[in-house]
């Protein structure tokens, strides 16, 4: 059995490097790029797994998670999702998390992290978020990682306020 798997993230660059990888452990993909299109492909494919950017133009990959979670046909709502993002936030990890992630990982991605993150993603279960710690050779509590960035916050409030 094919597993299916949709990679959203505006930089087309990191979504080829996504698919490449994804490819690579016998997936096939879908690309977006942006949530809102994510959740056209969300709603209307199978998934085995979804990966996301969070800062993404229109719908951010918090918006989007918010949406997929909050679907009340459970295939589509408990999708394993891998969360990635550039910003260097102390609770970007936790953020994430609390909006429905299942993993997050930082870019730039390196291909080991990556798929290590999808494979620890795929055998969670469902509403069951992985340790970010668990996923990666970086500590969360790097000491150059302020608190929470505005950018952060404004794609935070924003998803939460669901504009």
């Amino acid at each position: 059995m094919t597993l299916r798997s949709l990679v959203a993230d505006d930089v087309r660059h990191n979504r080829t490097l996504a698919v490449h990888w994804l490819k690579e452990l016998g997936h096939e993909t879908f690309e977006a790029a942006d949530g809102g299109e994510a959740w056209h492909i969300a709603k209307d494919k199978p998934l085995d797994l979804i990966v996301t950017d969070i800062e993404m133009p229109g719908r951010s990959g918090l918006d989007f998670l918010q949406q997929l979670r909050g679907h009340e046909i459970s295939t589509i709502a408990d999708v394993p999702v891998v969360v990635m993002s550039s910003l260097q936030d102390a609770l970007l990890e936790k953020l994430a998390l609390g909006f429905g992630a299942t993993i997050v990982v930082r870019k730039p991605l390196s291909k080991l992290d990556f798929q290590k993150a999808v494979q620890r993603a795929m055998a969670s279960p469902p509403s069951e978020g992985v340790s970010p710690e668990a996923n990666s050779d970086h500590p969360s509590d790097d000491p150059g990682v302020g608190p929470i960035s505005p950018t952060l916050r404004r794609i935070a409030d924003r998803a939460r306020r669901g504009l």
